[in-house]
């Protein structure tokens, strides 16, 4: 891996260094009174004190506009003289030039402090010359009004300082372009330049080996960076949170340098977490991946490129292009998917073909490397009105693609026409139109053909699987001019399984439509965000389940391809869906290098153990929860014909497991660790989880056991011990009973237990294992010897929380007659397992009304028991129905410490109703309280009047019911069902639980229902969803009645949904979530509605339309 060069100090800057890591290593900046006024003399950094008079030193600071003159900024706060400027000033900025011998060519790594009176309502930014960007902003510093004096830090990783600002090099600045300007002027006494040797302004991991891949057997080293410590400590991780390796690592005073040596470890995913000091002298740890792995397959040698990953060549640009792709071929990833052939950097000007140097890297790098390219023909070429619509667009267009494949001279295997034109990547008149789409691929498929007839053309590229799309497509002849179809079907945040129903439907279509042949389908895209956002991402471990699942589902559906999105983190951003899809972290504030999330160890054993392995079947478990699906290596293939299993289980919780098989099996983990089981009575032992694993082994059965079992608590406070019950379970019910006394050892994490069960008896022991100071999710897992043979491995897990005790809140109602009472229900919970909380008082707020619980409230001394939880109630009058607020409640414990908690919710319920539509009129709503979607919702795209609706939901034991009357001048009633969600229409959004509950973990199934009537299929349901094993499509069994009152200008609904088409969802569990939504059409003629075509929409809640948000609204069923 290629390094950027760091800069080398003068032998004075290293004798300073160390004289300054001697004297005040730390933390403590210079105050601003102990800065005085003096000018320190040193030739290794720059200081300016601001005052009547100028004194600078290396460095040379002028105002502007206005003059540089002291006399003309100077003022007095504090008792210190400094520089004012800013609105009402002369000066809106303070430019500064540094010395010569301050500056070298390539990045400048610094600190710079600037010393600042902070009056109120005053903000400022120190913009510096970067080269590319001689404008970039370090950050911004709002004041805070404590009218005293203050030091600003600023970190700057990448100044140019080539005078790119009119000469200068920087400048402190009270008005900048992303900030804006301050309201008031600032003053500033001092500013201090000091060059770092190292690029980072606290603490950083330095890779060292690539990607922090080590192979079994090395030795796990890595680089420390400080910009201030004496000594990090350092710890490692493994996968479940375990702490298996610490210390501290000393930094050299010189170069700010030191290293950490974690010895030999066994196979599988770690992190290192650095403990340094910030800026402004708090803590912060920094965090990077490492994994011991076995590499993938090498491309060179493998013929089967099913494994394939996206690349954005902009994501590693120069030698980080050769690094990046090394680690997706160690991965096993023998094909690459990468958008590096722009139309408009192929054809400028008009008529005129160029190769970048970009695209010749990229495709010489394929053959270097073995791997499979896949380039990405699109997007649009102003020159032809930017998305082909024309005649002479789509001959360009053509033209461009048989260029790209001439260019290309049989370095490329396959070219991909456009990406999701059905999706978010087409506009204008052409708008995910087939019609479009079909001249545009015949052209391209000309162009390359002509050019190089054994490159593979890839049409299609659909976001999601949208059949109606594709059979209009296909109709047009579209399978003529491809020779594989893609299809993007992202499914996240849900599980992976499902996606062969897509499938299957997909090769229907391409049988009907081609002669009873079908094309290879090539899954493109499909990847699962790790941001931590609800409703977009998924935690880094449920990441890496996706990544083995999705594969295995794909493989077994006999998917020809499949390129997981994407190889590496776009950006930095923890909350930011696009920047969080990567395999491998980008380099960041963490760490100088590329780093694997555990995602890139699932993929790349899922490799390792599948490559040129083809699907046999899925072995009957008895449960469709319970995956086991079996494959075999082609017999000249290095596997030699070998079967192996794949095993997992898509619920939401393990299953314990018995695994037939008459010899002992080597059972990979999804991160590779390996391990080798017994059999005992002819069956290992395993506990199924989201995590697959691998049985190197033909095995005739897999089916439940409750034989051997690990349980924890669901959630455990930081620092607790975990209390881990290991059972055996020897009764006759229990799947591996026996008629003789057995006796299993549990060990784990250092740990170990002995339990023996007679015949027909059930025996546990615990086990005390750390859960350690690091918040998130905890795994545990045992090995376990039965009968003296090592025949098991069983897992759980728990949630380690930061706080050990937390608070919950929801809405409660009861109804009776005509009467509601609504109620605030706090769930104090204690997640310490040896001492009790005891609650005095619970302070809580909805919306402007406020109360306590206390006294009577509290009852019973108010204790929760260790690892308990204890619901306390509040009853809340004068709430209108469905009326959303703000909610808060502060729970104060005896020990003085308080646990908080907030939400937005309303008291919303369902009554039990059944509704009719009778001549154009509801009837069987009486009783029943209306949501008035103008004055409990909002609008968006849309303003108050185009359409607002009135929506009642209600039950009964068949049915879950939303009538509506919708308040319309017009109505354009979709072409068919599969348009409905940009027609006009009502939207239902349901989703099992809490608004958002299980999002980031499995389980986080949700239905998106689309009601209405339609031109050529009538009245139907259209279901826009990801709930696990449920096609995309029209909900059978599903009744809906339209009215249109032309005259009163009303449009009427009643929608009835079983209930057995919406499971989980059930009148046995009162308490879901929901959204409502009233849709507009723009009424603009398309080829098609699918996806586009909402004007805009009102809504209570949120999340239908807006899918990635989540905002479901909590209600109840009430009887």
């Amino acid at each position: 891996m290629r390094h950027r060069p760091r800069r080398r100090l003068s032998r004075a800057a290293v004798a300073f260094s160390t004289l300054l890591g001697l004297l005040a290593f730390g933390p403590a900046a210079a105050s601003a009174e102990q800065s005085g006024s003096a000018v320190a003399d040193r030739d290794d950094s720059a200081t300016a004190v601001l005052g009547k008079t100028l004194e600078a030193q290396n460095v040379t600071i002028d105002a502007s506009p206005g003059s540089d003159e002291a006399s003309a900024n100077a003022n007095t706060y504090g008792g210190r003289d400094c520089w004012e400027i800013g609105p009402g000033r002369p000066s809106q900025y303070l430019y500064v030039t540094l010395d010569a011998r301050l500056k070298h060519e390539g990045a400048n790594h610094a600190a710079v402090d600037i010393d600042y009176f902070d009056v109120p309502g005053t903000k400022f930014a120190l913009v510096y010359d970067a080269g590319a960007n001689p404008w970039r902003t370090s950050r911004i510093v709002r004041t805070t009004g404590t009218n005293t004096w203050k030091t600003a830090h600023f970190y700057i990783p990448d100044g140019a300082f080539a005078g790119g600002q009119y000469g200068r090099d920087m400048r402190i600045a009270t008005w900048a372009q992303d900030m804006g300007s301050s309201e008031k002027p600032v003053c500033f006494a001092r500013y201090a330049f000091e060059p770092s040797p190292v690029d980072t302004d606290d603490v950083q991991v330095d890779v060292t080996t690539p990607g922090n891949l080590f192979d079994p057997g090395r030795r796990a080293t890595f680089g420390v960076l400080s910009a201030r410590d004496r000594s990090v400590p350092w710890s490692v991780r493994d996968y479940r949170g375990h702490t298996v390796r610490q210390g501290a690592a000393a930094i050299d005073p010189a170069t700010r340098e030191g290293s950490v040596d974690a010895g030999e470890l066994p196979l599988g995913y770690y992190t290192l977490t650095l403990r340094g000091t910030a800026a402004d002298g708090s803590p912060v740890a920094r965090t990077a991946g490492f994994a011991v792995q076995h590499p993938g397959p090498d491309p060179k040698r493998t013929t089967d490129s099913f494994f394939g990953v996206n690349h954005h060549h902009r994501s590693a640009p120069g030698d980080a292009w050769d690094d990046s792709t090394k680690l997706a071929a160690r991965a096993g990833a023998d094909a690459l998917r990468v958008d590096s052939v722009y139309w408009s950097s192929i054809e400028h000007p008009k008529g005129e073909y160029q190769w970048p140097e970009a695209s010749e890297r990229v495709t010489a790098d394929f053959g270097e490397r073995g791997q499979n390219g896949l380039m990405l023909l699109g997007f649009g070429n102003s020159d032809y009105g930017n998305i082909p619509s024309t005649d002479e667009a789509y001959r360009a267009f053509g033209k461009y693609a048989g260029q790209v494949a001439e260019k290309a001279g049989g370095r490329i295997e396959s070219l991909e026409v456009w990406n999701e034109y059905y999706g978010g990547f087409s506009n204008g008149v052409c708008s995910q139109s087939a019609k479009c789409y079909a001249k545009m691929l015949e052209a391209a498929y000309s162009g390359v053909k002509a050019a190089d007839p054994k490159v593979t053309v890839v049409g299609a590229s659909s976001f999601k699987v949208p059949l109606d799309w594709f059979e209009e497509l296909f109709k047009l002849g579209g399978l003529k001019h491809m020779d594989a179809v893609s299809i993007h079907p992202y499914r996240a945040p849900g599980d992976p399984e499902g996606v062969e129903l897509d499938i299957a439907g997909l090769k229907k279509l391409m049988r009907q439509y081609n002669d009873g042949r079908e094309l290879p389908i090539w899954i493109t895209e499909q990847g699962w965000t790790s941001a931590d956002r609800d409703g977009i991402g998924v935690d880094e471990q449920t990441q890496a389940q996706a990544t083995a699942r999705a594969l295995l589902a794909a493989k077994a559906a006999g998917v020809a391809r499949y390129y997981w999105y994407d190889l590496i983190n776009d950006g930095n951003g923890p909350s930011n869906g696009e920047h969080n899809f990567g395999l491998l972290r980008k380099t960041g504030p963490e760490a100088n290098g590329l780093n694997p999330k555990p995602a890139y160890l699932a993929y790349s054993t899922t490799a390792r153990e599948l490559t040129e392995a083809r699907f046999t079947g899925r072995l009957h478990t008895g449960d469709p929860g319970l995956h086991a699906y079996t494959f075999r290596s082609a017999a000249g293939s290095p596997g030699g014909g070998a079967v192996t299993t794949a095993l997992w289980s898509s619920d939401r919780t393990g299953k314990p497991v018995r695994v037939r098989t008459g010899k002992p099996v080597t059972v990979v983990d999804m991160l590779g660790g390996e391990r080798v089981l017994e059999p005992v009575d002819g069956w290992v032992h395993l506990t199924a989880t989201g995590a697959p694993v691998y049985l190197r082994a033909a095995v005739d059965k897999v089916e439940e056991s409750s034989l051997l079992s690990l349980s924890a608590p669901r959630d455990i406070a930081a620092g607790a011990e975990i209390p881990v019950t290991a059972t055996l379970d020897n009764r006759a019910t229990g799947h591996g009973a026996s008629a003789h006394r057995r006796t299993a050892v549990f060990e784990a994490e250092g740990e170990r237990v002995t339990v023996s069960a007679a015949p027909g008896r059930r025996a546990s022991a615990v086990l005390k294992i750390p859960a350690g100071d690091t918040p998130g999710n905890r795994g545990l897992a045992a090995a376990v010897t039965l009968d003296g043979k090592r025949a098991g491995a069983v897992a759980t897990g728990t949630r380690v929380t930061a706080e050990p005790v937390t608070v919950e809140v929801s809405p409660e109602m009861s109804v009776k007659g005509a009467t509601r009472t609504d109620r605030l229900a706090v769930a104090v919970t204690n997640h310490s397992p040896d001492t009790p909380a005891r609650v005095t008082g619970i302070d809580w707020s909805f919306g402007d009304l406020t109360g306590t619980i206390a006294g009577r409230g509290i009852g019973d001394g108010g204790t929760v028991p260790p690892l308990a939880t204890r619901t306390f109630r509040t009853t809340v009058d004068g709430a209108a129905a469905y009326a959303v607020k703000p909610v808060g409640v502060t729970a104060r414990l005896a020990d003085g410490r308080t646990a908080r908690a907030g939400d937005s919710f309303g008291f919303s319920p369902i009554a039990r109703a059944t509704p009719h539509l009778v001549d154009g009129r509801l009837t069987g709503l009486g009783n029943v309280p209306k949501v008035d979607l103008s004055e409990v919702g909002s609008y968006s795209g849309i303003e108050p009047g185009v359409a607002d609706g009135d929506m009642w939901a209600t039950w009964d034991d068949k049915n879950l019911y939303v009538s509506a009357v919708v308040r319309e001048k017009d109505h354009r009633t979709a072409q068919k069902v599969a348009w409905l969600p940009a027609g006009d229409s009502i939207g239902i959004g349901v989703q099992p639980g809490r608004p958002g509950e299980g999002l980031g973990r499995w389980g986080a199934d949700w239905y998106m229902l689309y009601a209405g009537d339609t031109v050529t299929e009538g009245p139907g349901v259209f279901v826009e969803s990801l709930p696990k094993d449920y096609p995309v499509g029209p909900v059978a069994g599903a009744d809906v009645r339209v009215a249109r009152d032309e005259e009163a200008g009303t449009t009427t609904y009643l929608v009835a949904v079983p209930w057995k088409r919406i499971a989980p969802l059930s009148p046995d569990d009162p308490a879901f979530s929901l959204t409502l939504t009233v849709n507009k059409n723009d009424g603009v003629q398309r080829d098609n509605y699918r996806s586009l075509g909402l004007d805009g929409w009102q809504t209570w809640g949120d999340g239908l339309n807006n899918w990635k948000l989540v905002r479901y609204q909590q209600v109840q069923l009430t009887r």
